[in-house]
């Protein structure tokens, strides 16, 4: 009466090797991504990971805090959103929580730690001006630490479809970080706008 359950056991170890056997096969045929690998110092969640994914693309692979990565090493640290409190604990070289300690840890280790919103700012309107001063210096102290604000990159070439191109648009392009003004086949562009174009070093052309 021993035999049947003995076979029985012996055909699931089997079927437990066969699908070990067909999963690492799977694994080895599957082509790796080239994408550079990026740690986001937050829990994960679909909110944060949308605000992530707008604001660096489809260039990284994006892992979240205590996910297992693959990658032995991150091209980028960022931290979706850094509150007036941990601000000011980090400002002192303190960090309360697993995820602040990793950030600390991290700046530590001499990596530049992104930050997409600081959460002081929120206050700009309400708080005391020494107050919102004392968190103003708490982002520079941080800058000094290796953590600095998120910048998006600048459009090589910005579009703009006013009718009249003046010196003012020529300059928020360059402050956009643009080196080409696309405007419309019938837009004007006064003599001052293509002087301030000259000097900033910007190109204006016309759609077809």
């Amino acid at each position: 009466p021993e035999g049947p359950p003995e076979a029985y056991k012996m055909s699931i170890d089997i079927n437990e090797l066969v699908q070990s056997i067909a999963t690492e096969v799977l694994k080895q045929l599957k082509p790796e991504s080239k994408k550079a690998c990026a740690l986001v110092l937050a829990e994960r969640d679909c909110l944060v990971a949308e605000k992530v994914h707008n604001s660096f693309g489809d260039e990284y692979e994006y892992y979240f805090f205590g996910e297992e990565a693959p990658c032995a090493e991150f091209s980028r640290y960022i931290v979706p959103s850094l509150c007036v409190c941990e601000m000011s604990d980090l400002a002192v070289g303190k960090a309360h929580g697993k995820i602040m300690t990793e950030v600390l840890r991290q700046m530590l280790l001499g990596h530049t730690v992104e930050v997409l919103s600081f959460g002081y700012e929120e206050y700009s309107q309400t708080a005391p001006g020494p107050l919102y001063a004392l968190y103003q210096q708490h982002e520079k102290t941080l800058q000094g630490f290796g953590m600095k604000r998120f910048q998006p990159k600048a459009p090589e070439s910005l579009k703009v479809r006013e009718s009249l191109i003046t010196e003012k648009v020529v300059s928020g392009a360059a402050a956009q970080g643009a080196k080409e003004l696309v405007v419309l086949p019938a837009a004007m562009v006064t003599p001052l706008a293509e002087e301030a174009a000259k000097e900033l070093n910007i190109n204006i052309s016309k759609t077809l």
